[in-house]
């Protein structure tokens, strides 16, 4: 079995050698570590003409000292590189088609629509491609499409995608519980300007030696997808970041465009080596509708989803236009993962409120299949970064960075610059800290790494502007109390200031998980720094507060270093008690964080993800392969050769959908038929349905006595040839209580619409509507809000086309418990060796289940009646297209009348059930 693992970006990527630089095989820069473990430098910027050097990049703006050039020193072009060096764990978003790191060709792309109505067409050309500090890449503007073909090239690790992925993935596989698996993705640079040989060339070397599909697509497709709908479409909306401005409709389209032809491309490329058996999983907003596409062109295939961003709200994932194509897409999967509980909860309401679908606390039904959706909080590899830490390049960092910084201590950031980042909003609460405890000015320093940045923004001005301020307010010739790294920095670097950080502040807006705040726990061992057992400040809208504070299952909230990351006197305030903390308070605080970091690991979360696959996949397995027409002929050589029989039969196999409508009557062919099922005493019938008592009072008349009645889904039965109801369920106020209240709640506020109050469950009927459509919206809204409220209630909603019905799931409930209660009554002699259950609407799957249940429990049942170990033979009939659960379907051409009478007749009747 081979796992796929789809992400837009491939681990690996494309580094060309230009003739120019083949003749030096050396970095730009290297050093050496000596015994006190200062660095040593040996320049070699002469050996590269000066025209394509990166000019020096700049001071943070109102740097009174220059310790920080410490980080400047550290050029990412190494060497003696390793075989597998971990990726950094957070995403980072260089901009495409500039990669100061590698050598590679520019884009292709032609000009896209402008995406803001208030935006005019620019009058200086194509946009220019900056790199991370703003420069233009020289060294990109060098290269030329002749001069790219004659090169040589190399696969490296990559600067781009997942790397919390990346290193789960080599995590995995190092433990050997991941073996056959194939990555799926684009080489992260423009392939316009390569020939079809060199395309193919690569193709191949990434298939054979790096376990790589590559997926190759235009420059402008790639463009469209990625730097107009993923980052102005998508990402905003899923941070929380609504555009301020109207899009053009045209942008729109093309956008989205090109956002289904990635997509495409990448079915293409999996469908072409997919086979039976198979696991396929895609990863992150980049590839939301591949899953619905791979499901309608290989229906039967295995598929994970795992979004690694949040998923915002169902009030702000309407705002997208495609909205409904996206939630369709990411329901292709059998398994949908999210980093928290509460993006999980986010998308399940989405689905019922936007789409309407049947939800439950982890499921979704869509075109007859139920999806998973779960909560699997992605962590990091403890091996693999202790791995790098033993390195002896992170421990001469170590040393060389605390001797720039001699007794002080040391706050550290990192994010990308963008709105979500929330570096804005950090500044502004450090600057609060220095205002509100200037004590501290000489004594502290803030190093704020950029990782990642786009153009130069509006954003960027006021974060300079507030650099500025912070430093000319509250630095000194001696002291600079504000680092502001317009890069990012080699990881050897960062581990190593992770090491001797005093606080990591993962204060961002908002942020699926951010892992980099579980490297510091666990880089604050005190192995290497020498103060250790370091505070995390982090923002309550950071996916990992949800699991990093919790005490006894429930989030800590009163944990003061639990931030919102809006309020800066909350944040200046939990610096200083960060500052102030004893050293054995921040031990208790940092072993129990140091305790989770490890449970939420790189290996947990990929088996926790195999496991919730595999059961969705049985589920959905059971649901379509086991399903199929019911073999009439063997059911009627069974009847005929036992003489014991048990029926389920919903009323509405014989009245029609509602039995209570004016004209519909158990017809003279039904009651013909149902009166030669007693033609010998081992028959007995069970009539089920949700009508009550008084209603179905004007049914009796036309049952043949011998008929058993289930009535209220499950709270009253009558037995054949009686006249007593038997009570079998009691209704359960404390649930019963609340959510009625919500319903006769929206009933006030929607014309035509009415509550219907059983025992165990409620329904909410809008079918006399005067606005049909406006009531489905205010029945959707209602359903979401019963399903947000639920807390470990155990219930199920279960929608109608004009109403959705709320019954409690418990076994101790409903039609399955009603069943139970009649078999478990009956004496060894009236015990059936046939158990056959019928009915057409989703009231009926827990009367299925149950069905099923009875041959496939690992021990036999325990029934009232001693000594009853019967061989028992079970069929559940679907009879209607919105039944779910049931073993078989109706034979094709066939009612369920006319079934029911070739099973005891061994023919069917013309016009029975017409």
């Amino acid at each position: 079995m081979t796992v796929f693992i789809a992400s837009l970006f491939l681990p690996y990527t494309i580094d060309f050698d230009i003739h120019m630089f083949k003749k030096k095989s050396r970095p730009l820069s290297s050093y050496a570590v000596d015994g006190s473990g200062a660095i040593h430098w040996e320049d070699l910027s002469a050996d590269i003409p000066p025209n394509i050097m990166p000019r020096e990049l700049p001071l943070t703006p109102g740097a009174t000292i220059d310790n920080e050039k410490v980080f400047f020193e550290y050029t990412s072009r190494i060497s003696d590189k390793p075989a597998y060096d971990r990726s950094p764990s957070e995403h980072r978003d260089v901009i495409w088609g500039c990669s100061q790191k590698f050598t590679q060709p520019r884009s292709l792309a032609t000009e896209t629509p402008t995406s803001s109505i208030s935006n005019a067409p620019s009058q200086e050309g194509p946009a220019k491609n900056l790199s991370l500090d703003g420069s233009q890449d020289r060294m990109r503007g060098q290269l030329s499409q002749k001069l790219i073909c004659s090169s040589s090239w190399r696969a490296k690790t990559t600067e781009r995608g997942l790397g919390g992925l990346t290193n789960a993935i080599h995590a995995a596989e190092q433990k050997g519980i991941l073996e056959d698996y194939l990555w799926v993705g684009t080489v992260g640079m423009p392939t316009d300007s390569l020939t079809k040989y060199t395309r193919g060339e690569i193709a191949e070397y990434l298939r054979e030696e790096k376990k790589s599909l590559a997926v190759f697509v235009e420059d402008t497709e790639f463009e469209g997808h990625y730097t107009h709908f993923c980052h102005e479409v998508l990402w905003p909306a899923l941070h929380y970041q609504m555009q301020e401005s109207p899009r053009h409709s045209e942008f729109e389209r093309y956008s989205w465009d090109q956002y289904v032809k990635l997509n495409e491309a990448f079915a293409d490329t999996i469908v072409e080596h997919w086979k039976p058996g198979d696991e396929i999983w895609a990863h992150d907003y980049h590839l939301l509708i591949l899953p619905g596409i791979l499901r309608k062109r290989i229906p039967e295939a295995q598929i994970g989803f795992f979004l690694h961003t949040p998923f915002p709200s169902s009030e702000v994932f309407r705002c997208l236009s495609p909205r409904d194509q996206l939630l369709d897409g990411i329901l292709g999967a059998d398994l949908v993962g999210f980093q928290t509980e509460e993006y999980r909860n986010h998308f399940v309401q989405s689905c019922s409120r936007l789409r309407r679908l049947d939800t439950s606390v982890n499921q979704v039904t869509f075109n007859g299949r139920i999806v998973l959706a779960e909560s699997v909080p992605m962590g990091i590899d403890p091996s693999l970064l202790n791995k790098s830490r033993n390195r002896t390049e992170v421990q001469g960092w170590i040393s060389s960075i605390s001797y720039r910084y001699p007794n002080q201590r040391l706050i550290v950031a990192r994010d990308r610059l963008d709105v979500s980042g929330g570096i804005k909003q950090r500044l502004l609460a450090y600057e609060r800290f220095l205002l509100r405890y200037p004590e501290w000015r000489n004594d502290v320093v803030l190093i704020q790494i950029i990782s990642s940045a786009g153009a130069v923004s509006e954003l960027e001005a006021q974060v300079s502007r507030i650099a500025m301020r912070i430093n000319t307010t509250h630095s000194s010739p001696a002291h600079q109390t504000l680092v502001l790294l317009k890069q990012d920095i080699h990881t050897h670097q960062f581990i190593a200031l992770l090491s001797i950080a005093d606080i990591y502040m993962a204060t961002g807006l908002r942020e699926g998980i951010n892992l980099t705040s579980h490297e510091f726990i666990l880089c604050q061992d005190k192995c290497f720094g020498s103060i250790g057992y370091g505070s995390l400040i982090i923002s309550e809208f950071v996916g990992s507060a949800s699991i990093l504070h919790k005490r006894n299952g429930a989030t800590f909230q009163a944990h003061e270093l639990l931030v919102n990351p809006w309020d800066f006197k909350q944040c200046a305030e939990a610096i200083h008690t960060a500052l102030e903390m004893s050293p054995e308070r921040r031990f208790t605080e940092w072993k129990h964080l140091f305790h989770l970091v490890s449970k939420f690991s790189a290996i947990s979360w990929h088996e926790q993800l195999q496991v919730a696959l595999q059961k969705s996949c049985v589920q959905s397995l059971r649901q379509v392969s086991d399903t199929s027409p019911l073999p009439i002929g063997v059911m009627n050589l069974l009847y005929h050769a036992i003489d014991t029989r048990l029926f389920f039969v919903e009323d509405a196999d014989i009245y029609g959908p509602d039995p209570l409508v004016k004209g519909s009557s158990l017809s003279a062919r039904a009651f013909k038929i149902f009166k030669n099922c007693f033609r010998e005493s081992g028959d007995k019938i069970y009539l089920i349905s949700n009508k009550t008592l008084h209603q179905l009072s004007e049914m009796f008349p036309e049952l043949p006595p011998e008929i058993g009645i289930i009535v209220e889904n499950g709270s009253f039965v009558r037995h054949p040839n009686t006249r007593y109801w038997v009570t079998v369920t009691y209704p359960c106020e404390e649930w019963l209580g609340s959510i009625r209240k919500m319903m006769e709640d929206c009933q006030e506020r929607t014309e035509g619409s009415r509550v219907e109050v059983f025992p165990w469950s409620l329904i909410f009927h809008y079918d006399d509507a005067s606005d049909h459509e406006a009531a489905a919206r205010q029945a959707s809204e209602l359903a979401a809000q019963i399903n947000g409220a639920r807390g470990k209630a155990s219930f199920q909603i279960i929608r109608n086309e004009t109403s959705f019905t709320v019954e409690l799931s418990s076994s101790e409930y409903g039609r399955g418990r009603a069943a139970q209660s009649i078999l478990e009554g009956l004496t060894k002699a009236e015990f059936p060796k046939l158990v056959m259950v019928t009915g057409k609407s989703p009231d009926n799957e827990a009367l299925f289940r149950w069905a099923s249940d009875l041959t496939s429990a690992s021990r036999p049942r325990q029934f009232r009646t001693p000594g009853i170990r019967a061989e028992l033979w079970v069929e559940t009939l679907a009879t209607g297209p919105h039944a779910r659960g049931a073993k078989s379907t109706l034979p094709d051409g066939f009612s369920f009348l006319r079934t029911m009478n070739w099973l005891l007749n061994g023919r069917s009747d013309e016009g029975v059930g017409n």
